[in-house]
């Protein structure tokens, strides 16, 4: 049986993603390897944690993400890396030193010392051979995997007040733009996450009817999926973007954004955005609500793009790299 260890960032109570997809690779795969887990902890320097993720060196060895400079420890190792994005990296907020530090420690020296590096989207993937020229063949593009709590829930007709739901807040998520868009509009908008105070402001300036929820578990956010008509997600940046994924599995429309990764998800199956463009968004929305037939196709064809993503298939994937890694130098 293959000895693979899962090194993860520290514990946390929210913004559990990373630890949430392997998990269920884990719980897949536990007739095909035996899986340790590894976490950071919080307590120590980014020093001492590359020290003792050394001492936990297994036959292979999984960094599952935000934890790049742990591969320091592990050179020598038979080693993935899993990269989900590089939104920090291309962040322009951040200064120039903090900028160089992130490129040496979280992808320049790690990257030397992989033998694999798995990246969520085909997006990533450029983005990865452009910025520090990693060898393509050492690339293994394998999507997020949808969990299986997210179901398909039939919805019948819509609410007497259309609901908008949006996950996640952050500036890039671009809540400002969907406000824009729905000022006026009989609509409610469902926010998961935590709203800046100028787009609070906004929301109740313009009398837009809102709920913010956070600190939701899987099992919440899966009842405002229920509870939704739509779903925006149609951001500045994304890696990959798993609720555009959860949204089609449950049976909930997608509008999304025309760039990046969520153009690569979303593409044929969900209604494509500019998201600088207000009209574009304001126009999906208003079509999606008006024209049934457009509703019950966009429904149709998020099934068949969410069965590409189950996580079954996802498991399977990886144990690929699993043996592939094995066998290596044998």
């Amino acid at each position: 049986m293959l000895s693979v260890t899962y090194f993860y960032r520290e514990p946390r109570k929210t913004g559990v993603s990373i630890e949430g997809i392997f998990g269920l690779v884990k719980n897949c795969l536990k007739d095909e390897a035996e899986i340790s887990e590894f976490y950071c902890d919080a307590k120590l320097s980014r020093i001492q944690n590359i020290i003792k993720a050394g001492k936990a060196a297994n036959a292979i060895n999984h960094i599952t993400g935000d934890v790049n400079f742990l591969a320091i420890g592990l050179r020598g190792k038979k080693t993935i890396l899993t990269i989900h994005d590089f939104g920090f990296y291309e962040n322009p907020i951040h200064s120039k030193f903090v900028k160089l530090v992130y490129r040496l420690f979280w992808f320049y020296f790690p990257l030397k010392y992989v033998d694999i590096v798995t990246v969520v989207s085909e997006f990533t993937k450029q983005k990865l051979i452009h910025y520090f020229n990693f060898p393509e063949d050492k690339i293994r593009v394998i999507h997020d995997p949808v969990k299986p709590l997210f179901k398909v829930v039939k919805k019948d007709k819509l609410n007497d007040r259309p609901v908008i739901l949006m996950m996640g807040t952050g500036k890039h998520k671009n809540l400002d733009n969907l406000i824009e868009a729905v000022k006026g509009a009989d609509l409610h908008v469902d926010i998961i996450g935590w709203p800046a105070e100028d787009e609070l402001a906004r929301l109740k300036e313009y009398n837009i009817l809102y709920t913010v929820y956070n600190d939701l578990s899987d099992e919440d956010v899966y009842k405002r999926y229920i509870a939704c008509d739509i779903l925006f997600m149609a951001s500045f940046y994304e890696g990959f973007g798993m609720p555009i994924i959860e949204a089609q599995s449950m049976g909930r429309p997608v509008i999304t954004g025309n760039i990046g990764a969520m153009k690569e998800v979303g593409e044929g199956s969900a209604i494509l955005v500019d998201p600088y463009s207000v009209s574009e968004i304001k126009d999906a929305i208003s079509l999606l609500i008006s024209d049934k037939k457009l509703y019950d196709d966009m429904v149709g064809k998020g099934y068949e793009n969410a069965a590409k993503y189950n996580y079954k298939k996802i498991a399977a994937q990886y144990l690929e790299v699993y043996k592939e890694l094995d066998v290596k130098n044998k």
